[in-house]
């Protein structure tokens, strides 16, 4: 249902060339991938995705990186962290 109002929207919007949509053809010449620009259209499609199960918060860290510091942050809500005050940092 969500493809088809995404198909609608964009059929409306523009008409023969689309800005921030390519489609790019393989050795025979047939259409098959399309890039979407997804700051232009990610409002449209972001609903899709999670739809879908497709993660559309992409990090630039190592998963494992992100995977300790979650941990850690679990962990600190949990209450096995210690704070440390500011003005007693270097103290």
């Amino acid at each position: 249902m969500k493809v088809v109002y995404l198909y609608y929207q964009l059929k409306l919007t523009f008409m023969t060339h689309i800005a921030g949509i390519t489609i790019e053809k393989d050795k025979q010449g047939n259409a098959r991938y399309a890039r979407i620009d997804l700051k232009k259209y990610g409002h449209l499609l972001n609903p899709i995705f999670k739809e879908l199960g497709i993660e559309d918060d992409i990090s630039p860290y190592d998963p494992k990186f992100v995977a300790k510091i979650r941990k850690s942050e679990k962990e600190f809500a949990e209450g096995k962290g210690t704070k440390i005050d500011i003005e007693n940092l270097w103290k």
